[in-house]
């Protein structure tokens, strides 16, 4: 065979590889590929289709036969491509967020190599069918991090979803964690219809293969069922008109949020409300963005002793009097009172909250409900607190984790974490308040309702939050997508009052009615669907997830259990 033969059968040999036999020859490549197909599939570029192929080639890595180490290289290569790409908003708050940008991603991609090993194992240890084991442990994994290192529930595979209405309907029972368990189902069974035989051939003629007939009967049918239900769903939604909302969007670039005049915010804030109320029918409500009110506020409880006060007073500055500090305080609450009696409008108001009581002086991240002609407050403490933004974790330990911070002032984030989710009581309707990414978090925002005192459940729930940091990047859709479940999920309206956008309404069935553009200022004014459903999702909470997590860590007991059996068979034969 002469040289020019050899290189053309040799490429007539790659021609007729197919794609799942590419991706065990180029594993590397294969995970990067479906690391990029799985970012397309989020914004900013939002290939939704892209989501039900993109694990394709990481799944062929795991029915590869030989376990080398490039199958796992080629899976954590994918990973940090996936995240890197995903992630590149965090980069933009600070100079310091780089460090941030690439441990995020560091940490998150080790998901990947951890998924194909744990599937590995499945099915060929445990003979699990890949369109079994791969949806039940991608699931678990994906619960997982809802809750390390504070949680970030971002970027499920269900999130991608997110404007397919019939779809995402089946929310309000396993939660965005249903929607990721089909998709994976989807790439799963492709990737058996490349790797595994279609038909079986006979006298008779071919015919599909019992297995595979199976495979395609059970996908088939959850996407079927799973239509179904969302159209059953959709028809049946039956909206009453509700409070009328007033949603004032600011547009501070967080640099001059944190160095302005506070006279020149509160003079721009103001030019809003007033423009709210100005129009016909009045608001009968105006909230405010996080943190948006430039002082902070100042609560102190009547029972605290003078010299407890006093301490706690020099905690806020050393250079503070006690009496300089209750004149702010009574000038603030001034303010703030005669603004909202000047309005005629109740104003929930996402402010810095300074709270001295017998326990110590503790500064949360509040919203705060002022009412016309009414000296008593409504308030709300931000649970889910943004570790280096809010707090620093582990900081007595580890002092030198301040660098970490995207302040340069001095300033070390001390807030408290908030413990109760308690709902506002506007005009006779419940407002259940989320600050800044707590409408991101399933489990957080299913407690006001599954919390709720006598089972009066919230109205409404209104996101105040302010992505400023992120200066209009991709991180203000993906913010708005994720906000999307927790209105499928509950069965509530979702109102969003958000510092440079993307402010917004959403029904119960997560159908964004209206928004304001990105990078401007404004009035988003509306009255609000209520929505009368509940749904099962309030009442079992992540029951999909946390069984699936449940599946992931019995299989290395389950795996040791098979091998000391088949050890007992070999040994008894």
């Amino acid at each position: 065979m002469n040289a020019g033969t050899a290189v053309t059968q040799a490429m007539e040999e790659e021609r007729r590889l197919t794609l799942s036999e590419r991706a065990s020859r180029h594993p590397i490549a294969a995970g990067m590929l479906s690391g990029f197909l799985l970012w397309s599939s989020f914004p900013p570029l939002e290939w939704s289709w892209a989501a039900w192929l993109a694990l394709t080639p990481l799944f062929r890595l795991v029915v590869e036969p030989t376990a080398r180490w490039r199958v796992y290289l080629g899976a954590w290569a994918g990973g940090l491509v996936f995240w890197l790409l995903s992630l590149q908003w965090v980069r933009l708050t600070d100079a310091t967020a780089w460090s941030a940008w690439l441990t995020m991603a560091l940490i998150f991609s080790a998901w990947w190599p951890g998924f194909l090993a744990l599937t590995r194992h499945a099915v060929f240890k445990l003979e699990i069918p890949l369109l079994l084991a791969a949806p039940i442990l991608w699931v678990g994994l994906e619960h997982v991090r809802a809750f390390l290192l504070s949680g970030f529930p971002w970027y499920y595979l269900g999130h991608s979803q997110y404007r397919a209405l019939p779809l995402i309907q089946i929310a309000d029972v396993t939660g965005a964690l249903g929607i990721s368990f089909l998709i994976v189902m989807v790439n799963a069974l492709v990737v058996d219809l490349l790797t595994l035989p279609l038909l079986s051939r006979s006298e008779k003629g071919a015919r599909i293969r019992p297995r595979q007939a199976a495979r395609l009967w059970i996908v088939g049918l959850a996407l079927v069922g799973t239509l179904a239900y969302g159209g059953h769903r959709l028809a049946n939604s039956r909206f009453t008109e509700g409070p009328r909302i007033a949603l004032l969007q600011t547009n501070f670039e967080q640099r001059y949020k944190s160095n302005a005049d506070p006279v020149a915010i509160l003079t721009r804030i103001e030019a809003l409300a007033l423009k709210a109320t100005s129009r016909d029918p009045k608001p009968d409500l105006i909230a405010w963005p996080e943190t948006s009110y430039p002082y902070g506020t100042i609560a102190i409880a009547p029972e605290l002793p003078a010299d407890a006060f006093e301490r706690q007073v020099r905690q806020v500055s050393d250079e503070l009097t006690v009496a300089a500090w209750r004149d702010k305080k009574q000038k603030i609450d001034e303010y703030l009172h005669a603004t909202t009696d000047a309005l005629g409008v109740p104003m929930i108001v996402g402010s810095l909250r300074y709270d001295h009581g017998l326990g110590g002086l503790h500064k949360f991240n509040g919203a705060l409900l002022y009412q016309p002609g009414s000296a008593a407050v409504q308030s709300y403490d931000k649970i889910q607190l943004v570790p280096f933004g809010e707090y620093i974790p582990l900081l007595e330990a580890l002092p030198w984790l301040t660098v970490f911070t995207p302040y340069h002032d001095g300033y070390v984030p001390s807030l408290t974490f908030g413990r109760e989710t308690k709902a506002l009581d506007v005009g006779g309707h419940r407002i259940a308040v989320g600050i800044c990414f707590e409408d991101t978090v399933p489990h957080l925002i299913r407690r006001f309702f599954a919390e709720a005192p006598d089972g009066r459940q919230p109205d409404v729930l209104l996101d105040i939050s302010n992505d400023g940091w992120f200066h209009g990047s991709e991180e203000l859709d993906m913010h708005l997508a994720v906000s999307v479940f927790r209105s499928v999920e509950n069965r509530v309206p979702l109102a969003r009052a958000v510092n440079t956008g993307i402010s917004a309404l959403i029904d119960g069935d997560g159908r964004i009615l209206q928004t304001l553009p990105r990078l401007t200022e404004g009035v988003l004014q509306a009255g609000v669907p209520l929505d009368d459903r509940s749904s099962l999702y309030i009442a079992w909470g992540d029951w999909l997830g946390i069984t699936c997590l449940a599946v992931c860590i019995g299989l290395v007991p389950a795996g040791a259990a098979s091998r000391r059996i088949r050890s007992r068979n070999r040994t008894g034969s």
